[in-house]
């Protein structure tokens, strides 16, 4: 047994976007990313010294290319390897996709979503910053799929992921003391949304001051959720994908004294404390699908 989770963080997501202008507008003057690297097809993004937490690239098809999962150390990334082998999913590359990911391995699991897990990333310059609106880090990611609890099966079988709460059949798992880290609710097959992390809520009021000057809309919020209980604003990018603006989210330190929450739909209290606003028509069904990829493809 390892001493470890053998996932300890949410590393980075990549994004298939039609329109490759608009997404790097996007990135660098609402989410307020760094650029680190650029090609004729493809940009990545970072928050701060990773060579990326975002990656854009040129495609047909707006959708998820793959989203990495950061191992502590080359122990936990070895034995994520053998875990994921032992479990019948597929390797798409022994090695590592990503520009600045140093190790690892891709796998693609029983929904089509592809994860790229890695213990390294190359470290560049902090880039001068773009205003107070520069995320802290990646949090978390919310996936919809047809059997939530397949997923979330694979997620604490084979990489540790601990639940901490449950709404029927959805869940919150956490791979470190943030509330969660990836979550996990009914749906049809796609990534919902990113959350970045902020230091306060004027950072994410400031957000949503932002879309008004711009002249667009938030699509939801600020609110505070009751599970988790961080502060959430929500916006739609060009690709389609909501990307989440987030603080002040509950931490666990606790893991063996901690006793997941049983929520329901009822009332509104699950996912809004501060009044009855539920979640705007449609919202659920916003999102990126996994990419198209054939068998011999890798990502």
């Amino acid at each position: 047994m390892m001493n470890v989770p053998v996932i300890s963080e949410i590393g980075h997501v990549a994004l298939r976007v039609r329109d490759l202008a608009a997404a790097e507008e996007f990135a660098t003057n609402v989410l307020g990313l760094h650029l680190t690297e650029r090609t004729a097809d493809a940009l990545w993004f970072t928050h701060g010294t990773p060579h990326h937490s975002l990656q854009y690239i040129a495609a047909e098809e707006d959708a998820l290319d793959h989203a990495g999962l950061l191992t502590p150390n080359a122990e936990s990334l070895a034995e994520a390897r053998k875990r994921v082998e032992s479990a019948g999913l597929r390797i798409i590359s022994d090695g590592p996709v990503s520009r600045g990911v140093e190790d690892g391995f891709v796998f693609e699991d029983e929904d089509g979503f592809v994860f790229e897990i890695y213990s390294r990333m190359t470290r560049t310059e902090p880039g001068s910053a773009a205003g107070v609106l520069r995320p802290r880090r990646l949090g978390h990611f919310n996936f919809f799929v047809p059997e939530p609890r397949r997923m979330e099966r694979m997620l604490t079988g084979l990489f540790d992921f601990r639940v901490s709460d449950r709404i029927e059949e959805g869940v919150f798992l956490r791979c470190n003391v943030d509330h969660h880290g990836i979550g996990v609710f009914p749906g049809r097959g796609r990534i919902h949304h990113c959350a970045w992390e902020y230091p306060t809520m004027i950072e994410v009021a400031a957000i949503a001051d932002l879309i008004d000057a711009r002249g667009e809309s938030v699509l939801w919020g600020p609110l505070r959720h009751g599970m988790g209980r961080n502060i959430a604003t929500y916006v739609q990018e060009p690709s389609g994908l909501v990307q989440e603006f987030y603080c002040d989210m509950e931490r666990i330190y606790d893991d063996a004294g901690h006793t997941p929450g049983e929520w329901t739909y009822d009332g509104h209290k699950w996912v809004t404390l501060w009044g009855p606003h539920l979640t705007p028509e449609g919202f659920a069904e916003l999102g990126l699908l996994p990419g198209t990829r054939d068998r011999t493809e890798s990502a």
